[in-house]
């Protein structure tokens, strides 16, 4: 087995220790610790264990020390070899590219960065400030919650002690608080005195990315990369990825994209804290999202109603999304939007998303079924409303071929939403409202006071669909007052009585508590 032995550093990251156990780091004002926390390097002595020849898991061809550059270790072993690295910090100045069938192993305490030491601080009026470290100007992408200013677009965070810094947008809005990223001066400011503490840049794009198939990326924690909106710290691009045991946070765009990319597998990470989303996927069938828990996602403050922040955005692609925990994300837990096609969501536990829980929007072939959606879509900003249109624990929006089936919603902003609205066109024809299913859920509509559930139609639609389009039988409804209007029946807010007389939930009931 090879062994790389180089130097290694020692650099404080207790944030990222808390995010893994679910707590917060220190804020930006706390003082360094006196010692270091996690991770420290040790030099290898020795060869790595090997698994044993009745394992599963391959075992190690080659150890990798911090200090070394990864993307030239995955560019100079052969195919298939198995890259283990072991604990501390890795910085990462160039986009690791497996190649085909390579492993990227980790254990506790492997970090990847795309972050920089700054380092230089100089008091500058009220402020401190540094130079040089910035990269030129860039095109900036993303809609985001503030359309004056756009802080979200701009993807190279600052962090004190591991904890990321505020961003503002001017020099005058700086306080002990923020920073203020001047790229025409290539200028630093904070408001706060950085001496003394650990300052470092988000700077690196990609952490990991290639076209190879069946690369593996198991127990690593990837976090400080500096990817634009819709582009992923971990790009996925290549058939038969798997993604496993990871930790990925604190990155400016998303998390983990799934591009172009067949059977793609992301099972049992820990994606929370970025900047826009935590998993996205595009033009990729097959892919299988299981057992992640992905968690307050958008910290860039990316337009939480109708700009793809949050959880996980499917586009364009067939998956599997199953047993995740997914919640407290500034945006939809998980959205289908635009030609999803073959997409199953699967007992999952969504919920306190700022946006919509659950959203299957132009797309077919769809099962939403033994999920727990609650307290969601109560934190819009931007576009807030309280009618169904606004959001609902599971909204579907002119899709066809969905059943909604014996999922548990309560606390949401409405129930379920099922909307009819001109949309266009797509790969199989006009997007239409068609063969919808609802039924054998619980819905509480107890809380908020003003949440609904039902079907409705824009004014501006064209053709209306057919009664038989959407179909809701065997609903369990929990209503403070089990004679008050909480049904929408297209156009009009009617009562369980007449929602029945309408051919809804025959065979449902209500019951008040």
């Amino acid at each position: 087995m090879i062994h790389f032995r180089v130097g290694y550093e020692i650099l404080l990251l207790l944030a990222i220790a808390l995010i893994i156990s679910g707590c917060s780091g220190p804020g930006p004002g706390a003082p360094a610790p006196s010692s270091p926390i996690l991770p420290t390097a040790t030099p290898v002595s020795g060869p790595r264990p090997e698994v044993s020849s009745g394992s599963n898991v391959p075992p190690c061809t080659v150890s990798v020390e911090p200090g070394v550059d990864i993307s030239v270790v995955t560019s100079t072993e052969p195919e298939g070899a198995v890259i283990c690295l072991g604990p501390g910090l890795y910085r990462v100045p160039h986009t690791i590219e497996p190649k085909a069938l390579q492993t990227l192993r980790g254990s506790e305490g492997t970090v990847l960065t795309g972050e920089i030491p700054v380092e230089g601080w100089r008091k500058d009026g009220e402020h401190w400030a540094v130079s040089g470290y910035l990269p030129p100007d860039y095109e900036k992408v993303g809609q985001c919650e503030d359309t004056t200013a756009n802080p979200c677009q701009v993807a190279e965070s600052f962090f004190l002690n591991g904890s990321p810094v505020r961003r503002v947008m001017s020099r005058g809005a700086v306080d002990e608080a923020t920073f203020f990223a001047d790229y025409s001066e290539n200028v630093l400011y904070v408001g706060q005195n950085p001496q003394g503490q650990v300052a470092t840049l988000a700077r690196t794009r990609t952490a990991i990315g290639s076209t190879e198939p069946s690369v593996a990326i198991e127990k690593l924690t990837v976090r400080g990369f500096a990817n634009l909106a819709q582009k992923g710290a971990v790009l996925v691009g290549g058939k038969d990825w798997t993604v496993r045991n990871s930790v990925i946070t604190a990155n400016h765009g998303v998390g983990i994209m799934i591009v172009r990319a067949e059977n793609a597998r992301i099972l049992d990470n820990t994606i929370t804290a970025n900047g826009q989303m935590g998993i996205g996927q595009y033009r990729s069938p097959g892919g299988r999202i299981e057992n992640n828990r992905i968690t307050a996602n958008n910290t860039a403050e990316f337009w939480r109603a109708d700009w793809e922040s949050g959880g996980i955005k499917v586009t364009k692609s067939s998956s599997t999304i199953a047993n995740n925990q997914i919640f407290d994300n500034l945006g939809v837990g998980v959205w289908i939007d635009e030609a999803g096609d073959d997409v199953s969501i699967l007992s999952n536990d969504i919920q306190g998303n700022a946006a919509c829980g659950v959203r299957y929007e132009i797309s077919r072939n769809g099962r939403i079924i033994g999920n727990t959606i609650r307290e969601n879509a109560l934190a819009l900003k931007r576009g807030a409303g309280t009618n169904i249109f606004t959001g609902a624990g599971i909204t579907v929006n002119t899709s066809s071929d969905v059943t909604i089936e014996n999922n548990k919603l309560l606390g949401n902003l409405n129930g379920i939403g099922v909307q009819a609205r001109p949309r266009g066109e797509g790969p199989w024809g006009e997007y239409v409202l068609e063969k919808i299913t609802v039924k054998g859920n619980h819905i509480d509509l107890r809380a908020p006071a003003t949440a609904t559930t039902g079907y409705v139609e824009a004014d501006s639609l064209v053709t209306t669909p057919p009664a038989s389009a959407v179909i809701f039988h065997g609903n369990r409804y929990v209503l403070t007052d089990t004679a008050s209007a909480r049904f929408n029946l297209k156009d009009r807010l009617v009562d369980f009585r007449a929602w029945q007389a309408a051919e809804k939930d025959k065979d449902g009931t209500v019951a008040g508590r």
